[in-house]
């Protein structure tokens, strides 16, 4: 279902989820935002979920589906409607087989396109970014946003503010394209130190779009973990980063009345 009189504020949106280097920022994060985002929305918003980091296969151990994988879309056979689904939250799973890292990154590339066309809202699970973004899922163009998860501890802002080093220097040669906003959101548990969303956004040179803390935890799950929904500390704080992350592209798409007028 896209836009319309009985949908009015469906925004297409796709979303890249990465880290730099330290995968534990990321963990279980894609899953919880497509899985929130899908029950919120309760079929108004189709919402799909891509594995697209086959080290790490974190969306295809917690929702373990039987259905066509990421790299199966290089061979041209696969379809919106052949994807797996998880039905409590309404939710389209496309896993990773871990095939390689090379594979996942020409399939990613593949297979973006053709999701945003079907599907209202795609989050896709991306490698990690230690060495730059373009290592991520190279120029980025079928993203609107990516968002950089970082731990507010003191190593994993270092290495972040590194990516974005990369990220701009990337953006400069045009490697990445103009579309793509970079987001920060701030992750971690109980364990990690409490860095405020200020103090992480002034180190890092940019605002943070918003803080999930990973009450899910953050070890690699068991197979078949889920999403981990009903904590109303967790809604809000997805909720509050799609209410940025949505207005915010509503704001670029929105024609300027002055060249609307002109034309």
């Amino acid at each position: 279902m896209g836009p319309g009189p009985d949908n009015p504020f469906v925004a297409k949106l796709t979303i890249g989820i990465t880290s730099a280097g330290a995968p534990a920022c990321k963990r279980g994060l894609a899953v919880n935002l497509a899985a929130i985002r899908a029950r919120d929305t309760e079929g108004r918003e189709r919402v799909c979920v891509v594995d697209a980091d086959p080290r790490l296969l974190d969306v295809t151990t917690r929702l373990p589906v039987r259905g066509p994988r990421l790299e199966d879309v290089l061979d041209g056979t696969v379809r919106a409607d052949s994807l797996a689904a998880v039905h409590e939250p309404p939710l389209w799973v496309l896993p990773s087989s871990g095939a390689g890292v090379a594979s996942a990154f020409r399939a990613t590339a593949h297979a973006l396109p053709l999701l945003r066309a079907e599907f209202d809202v795609v989050i896709c699970d991306l490698v990690t970014g230690a060495s730059g973004p373009t290592r991520v899922a190279g120029r980025l163009e079928h993203l609107d946003w990516l968002l950089l998860a970082v731990t507010p501890d003191v190593e994993p802002v270092e290495a972040a503010a590194r990516f974005i080093d990369h990220f701009d220097d990337a953006r400069g040669r045009g490697e990445i394209a103009d579309k793509v906003q970079l987001g920060i959101v701030t992750t971690g548990d109980e364990g990690s130190t409490d860095l405020s969303p200020e103090v992480v956004g002034n180190a890092l040179g940019r605002p943070v779009v918003g803080s999930v803390r990973q009450l899910w935890g953050r070890s690699a799950p068991n197979p078949g973990f889920g999403a981990a929904l009903g904590i109303d500390e967790l809604d809000d704080a997805v909720r509050a980063l799609f209410d940025q992350l949505v207005g915010q592209i509503d704001s670029r798409r929105a024609p300027n009345p002055v060249t609307s007028r002109a034309s």
